[in-house]
């Protein structure tokens, strides 16, 4: 259970971290992160991406 426990504590620290990583760049930097991940349906680094062009008020 520990084992189990810890890695869903790594996953959740990764994922804060991408997400940390991702509003951090700059807009041109975003914008093209979110063009390469546009695609539908979208992955969760697209929704991330496009959540923060949002809160930014920017788009493609």
């Amino acid at each position: 259970m520990k084992r189990i426990t810890n890695r869903g504590d790594r996953a959740a620290e990764r994922l804060a971290e991408i997400e940390t990583s991702i509003t951090g760049l700059a807009d041109n930097d975003l914008l093209d992160l979110a063009d390469i991940f546009k695609a539908e349906p979208r992955t969760p680094i697209g929704n991330v991406a496009f959540l923060e062009m949002a809160r930014r008020n920017i788009s493609l």
